[in-house]
């Protein structure tokens, strides 16, 4: 979390002097979805710190037996380790564009270059392969939850950009929507 977010929204506010931090404490919709994803990585944190520390406690979150392979946890390990390095690309590509939520105060550029030529949102597909990447490893109905979970918010938030670039960007955007797919199928 923090080579991944912390360090490159701190890098952004240095460059540009602006928070790269959009959710705040109003009534809207992103701001829901950010509270949510608060929620949802301090569930994921909770649960590595248990399945690390705690291992015994596991077995009271419902495991998926079935899925308790060594090879599904060591794909698990894979897509978490690629998940990083999408997002880490996928955030350097973007630049002083980075944000967390939507900035409606800033005028931001489309980023269309390295990643974002090939999926419009390779920071949300690397946050769904962290999902993904921790059910493998830690495979229970607490981390099923989570992956579902995740997966629905980063639908919502995903359609709300959306909706803010067609608005801000208008034709460069629609554009840029007909030529890259929203993940990469």
């Amino acid at each position: 979390m923090l080579v991944v977010f912390v360090i490159p929204s701190y890098l952004t506010y240095k460059r540009t002097g602006i928070n790269p931090f959009r959710f705040n404490k109003e009534e809207s919709a992103i701001n829901y979805v950010g509270k949510a994803y608060k929620i949802l990585a301090a569930c994921a944190f909770v649960l590595i710190v248990i399945n690390a520390f705690f291992p015994s406690v596991i077995q009271y979150l419902t495991p998926i037996e079935v899925l308790e392979t060594e090879y599904l946890c060591w794909i698990g390990f894979g897509l978490l380790h690629l998940s990083f390095i999408v997002i880490f690309i996928a955030q350097r590509n973007m630049g002083n564009q980075w944000r967390i939520g939507i900035d409606d105060r800033n005028k931001t550029n489309l980023v269309t270059k390295g990643l974002f030529s090939w999926s419009r949102n390779p920071v949300f597909l690397g946050v769904i392969l962290v999902f993904l990447g921790l059910f493998l490893i830690i495979p229970n109905v607490a981390t099923a939850i989570i992956l579902v979970s995740g997966y629905l918010i980063i639908q919502i938030q995903v359609r709300l950009e959306e909706e803010f670039l067609s608005t801000q960007l208008g034709k460069e955007y629609h554009q840029y929507k007909k030529n890259v797919k929203r993940w990469l199928l």
